[in-house]
């Protein structure tokens, strides 16, 4: 994917097509901010990534129909990654 940190956010990815996309991007050297409604699930999901070795993933927990978690999210990205150069609602 170039030179570049790239960072994506994948919303709804603490299994199934999200959770594979986390591990595809990360395989591709991007930073990867792991999203889902359930903070265990994702607490969970982020620890099971990292224990297989996908080190560039971070959770915040999100629901996608709630504005103020979503101003949240944005804070956070800007804050740490500047911006995001994917986004995958999963």
């Amino acid at each position: 994917m170039g030179d570049a940190c790239k960072y994506a956010v994948v919303t709804g990815a603490n299994k199934g097509i999200g959770f594979e996309t986390v591990k595809q991007l990360t395989n591709s050297g991007v930073t990867v901010v792991l999203t889902t409604r359930d903070k265990k699930r994702g607490t969970e999901a982020t620890s099971l990534l990292n224990e297989q070795g996908f080190s560039n993933v971070v959770f915040h927990q999100l629901d996608v129909q709630d504005a103020h978690g979503i101003e949240s999210l944005a804070k956070f990205i800007q804050t740490q990654y500047g911006r995001p150069d994917i986004l995958v609602r999963a």
